[in-house]
């Protein structure tokens, strides 16, 4: 904390993904607003429209770390036996223990039919599972940003998260349900809602793809950089 805050101090200017990050740099940081400016991530459109799957697909994109949530998600899923869904979890081994722990977890909660830890894909993988998918969860513990999130809002697809970190800035209201982090019971409750409730799922899905036509392109990041830079001395 305290290399970051001196380096900080030295900073002729510095660049956020988003006003949570910026508010805990003035809060914890100590670094003047007048500093700081938000260059959101850009998000490239869905290259097609979505053809779900069935049973639905729920879609998970984050490495295999504890601060992903995928053992809460996991959880979750053992409690929804009655519904009908299959999950993959894409996201590339960050933490062996981890990843091991849970390979167990989805054969001791009775999951291997249903549940596919992927691991790390290829980009046209993703975008097909992305294509498949009905619904997008993450029991994220925190986020920075969360640029999955994006991606997921330009495919349209609504999403079951924890409400934590930039997550509730990043996921609009009406776009999906955010729950306490490691509350396996309402995530679970959440996941329900939006595979059964029809009314609800068309809901959330029409504000998912509004809010993603909406989302900044690169080239918009590039701009908030550029101005940035150019404004620096010489």
């Amino acid at each position: 904390f305290q290399t970051e805050k001196d380096n900080l101090a030295l900073a002729a200017q510095v660049l956020v993904p988003s006003p949570h990050t910026a508010e805990i740099l003035m809060t914890e940081y100590a670094v003047p607003a007048s500093r700081i400016h938000i260059a959101q991530p850009g998000t490239d459109p869905a290259p097609g429209p979505r053809a779900p799957t069935d049973p639905p697909l729920i879609l998970t994109v984050g490495i295999q770390h504890p601060r992903k949530g995928h053992d809460t998600l996991l959880r979750a899923l053992a409690t929804l036996s009655d519904v009908p869904w299959r999950s993959v979890i894409a996201g590339s081994s960050h933490d062996a223990h981890y990843s091991q722990e849970l390979a167990h977890m989805v054969q001791e909660l009775g999951l291997s039919d249903r549940v596919t830890l992927a691991g790390n894909v290829p980009r046209d993988t993703l975008e097909g599972l992305y294509r498949d998918a009905s619904v997008f969860a993450l029991a994220t513990r925190y986020e920075g940003y969360g640029m999955v999130f994006n991606e997921a809002l330009a495919w349209g697809l609504p999403i079951v998260s924890c409400a934590t970190g930039a997550v509730p800035q990043t996921v609009p209201k009406d776009a999906g349900l955010l729950v306490p982090v490691d509350a396996e019971a309402d995530l679970a409750a959440a996941l329900r809602t939006v595979l059964t409730d029809a009314d609800a799922y068309g809901a959330m899905q029409n504000a998912a793809l509004t809010a993603g036509r909406a989302l900044p392109s690169w080239m918009d990041t590039a701009r908030v950089a550029s101005r940035v830079l150019n404004d620096l001395d010489p």
